[in-house]
């Protein structure tokens, strides 16, 4: 049974259809009755008037034909790039620049200026890298072979065949700008070196515009978490499912849609693709000239035309916004990477600034071990620590504030019994392994330096975390230090450095650079 609300709208679209009817006749009639006034004026007149008149038709069906066809063809210009993300790449790598030339060691500063230059340049060029990453079996090679048509690397049952990561020309069709392929050492290569191929493959993953991502058979744990960690690091990511000439239809129909499951919400649908970059060869029986017969081997051509035209596809619409996202991405862990340089300098001249501090203690102590609390209560040393310490990090802080922190400091310790705790500790370490030093203040002196070893640890983690003291406060940040240091093998090992110091000391004179500082408060 027809909706009665159906009738309305059958009843307009006649009258529609009508009027349109009518307007043609009206407009017929007056064309004709132009062309008729024109011609009893001058018959050349109305001649005229009937050649305009075609010209003017041909013209507007021309024009309407294009629009037809214009409305019809798909879209092949790409994504236009959001120019606030080239704002951003540029502003990133601003940033990076100004990390890099607070790094203090040279061959770093060198690899990291570099990697900048490769960045600035990619803002200049129109160049796509396509990286091939996955398991050193997967068959990431022979893919590349079959891409490019020409052997350009070797191909072996064993993994860890590619050494290190090599890039190639790749000319694909309809992609304006030059692409370039790159082999990747495997994922999870045991042996002498594989550790460093991984992190290599990982490395030119994160500098890749689209990645694709090569398996041989369904994802396991250690293929999923890198890929997925690079998905959502922002890579535009394909995965291939090679040597499929190995499965039966069923199998392989079997594990593509395992593969979407298992990525869904990572990598589209559309994205994960079957094919095979070397093809086992099939058996051929073939008959010589004299009649007789034999089997021969014949190679089988790569099956990639899904995975060619995916990467061209994906290149043609989004490569410059994939080229744009990419260079902001370099950008921001290039700057990440400097700034843990530039982390892993300052603490190591933090501890070098403790190292210094608490063997002056150690010195001073152990040759007047009598006053060790006074010498603690002073806070020369302390303080002069903390003044040195700030300036590692970056911070000016003046006297009075490092009067302020040094005395809270002081009186923590007391407040917790880490004095008396530690002289116990020491003790006990000097009369299972040290019996000959315990006189003359050797456990007054090892006490005291490593009293000064945690309490210095305590303020470089203060100035790290940007002049806080964390959860808890100086007591948690205390006693956390206390437990990291409290072991007995690092206990053991700190009171022979402080016995070989102090002898030192008293035989040789104070080691270059271990003068007794004068307090800056």
């Amino acid at each position: 049974m027809r909706s009665p609300t159906r009738y309305p709208y059958a009843a307009l679209m006649v009258v529609l259809l009508i009027a349109a009817i009518g307007l043609a006749a009206w407009l017929v009639s007056s064309v004709n009755e132009l062309h008729e006034r024109f011609a009893r004026e001058s018959r050349g007149l109305g001649l005229a008037f009937l050649v305009v008149l075609i010209v003017l038709m041909m013209a507007g069906a021309i024009w309407l034909g294009r629009l037809a066809w214009r409305s019809r063809a798909p879209k092949q210009a790409g994504t236009p790039v959001p120019a606030d993300l080239i704002q951003a790449a540029a502003l990133q790598a601003e940033q990076a620049e100004g990390v890099i030339r607070r790094v203090g060691d040279e061959a770093v500063r060198a690899e990291l200026n570099r990697e900048l230059s490769e960045v600035k340049a990619g803002r200049e060029h129109r160049e796509f890298r396509v990286v091939v990453f996955g398991t050193g079996s997967a068959g990431k090679t022979s893919l590349i072979n079959a891409l490019l048509g020409r052997e350009i690397g070797k191909t072996e049952a064993v993994m860890g065949t590619t050494q290190h990561g090599e890039s190639h020309t790749y000319t694909m069709q309809g992609v304006e700008g030059t692409v370039y392929l790159t082999d990747t050492p495997g994922l999870s290569e045991i042996g002498s070196g594989g550790a460093a191929r991984e992190q290599e493959a990982r490395e030119l993953a994160a500098r890749a515009d689209l990645l694709v991502f090569v398996l041989d058979h369904d994802l396991i744990r250690t293929e999923y978490e890198p890929l997925a960690a690079l998905v959502r690091q922002g890579k535009r990511s394909v995965v291939l499912l090679n040597k499929t000439d190995r499965f039966t239809d069923a199998d392989r129909d079997a594990i593509l849609a395992k593969l979407r499951e298992r990525l869904r919400g990572l990598v589209a649908s559309d994205d994960i693709i079957a094919g095979a970059a070397a093809p086992r060869p099939i058996p051929v029986r073939v008959q010589r000239g004299d009649g007789s017969t034999e089997t021969i081997l014949e190679g089988q051509a790569p099956q990639l035309e899904a995975l060619r035209e995916r990467i061209g596809r994906i290149l043609k619409r989004e490569g410059e916004t994939l080229r744009a996202g990419n260079l902001l991405l370099r950008a921001h862990l290039l700057s990440r990477k400097a700034q843990d340089q530039l982390s892993k300098e300052r603490d190591q001249k933090a501890q070098d600034v403790i190292e210094k501090f608490q063997w002056i203690t150690a010195g001073t102590v152990f040759t007047n071990p009598f006053p060790a609390l006074e010498f603690l209560a002073s806070g020369a040393v302390q303080f002069q620590m903390i003044s040195e310490l700030a300036g590692v990090y970056g911070f000016e802080i003046s006297a009075s504030n490092v009067r302020m922190i040094g005395t809270e400091m002081i009186q923590m310790l007391l407040k917790l019994g880490l004095v008396e705790a530690t002289t116990s500790l020491i003790a006990g370490i000097f009369k299972s392994s040290l019996v000959g030093y315990a006189a003359g203040g050797a456990v007054q002196a090892v006490s005291m330096a490593y009293l000064t070893h945690i309490s210095g640890e305590t303020f470089a983690d203060y100035f790290r975390r940007g002049q806080t003291w964390g959860d808890g406060g100086l007591q948690a940040a205390l006693i956390h230090q206390f437990d990291l240091t409290s072991r007995a093998e690092f206990l053991q090992e700190f009171a022979k450095q402080a016995v070989q110091r102090v002898s030192s000391k008293l035989l040789h004179g104070t080691p270059k650079g271990q003068e007794q500082p004068a307090s800056r408060t």
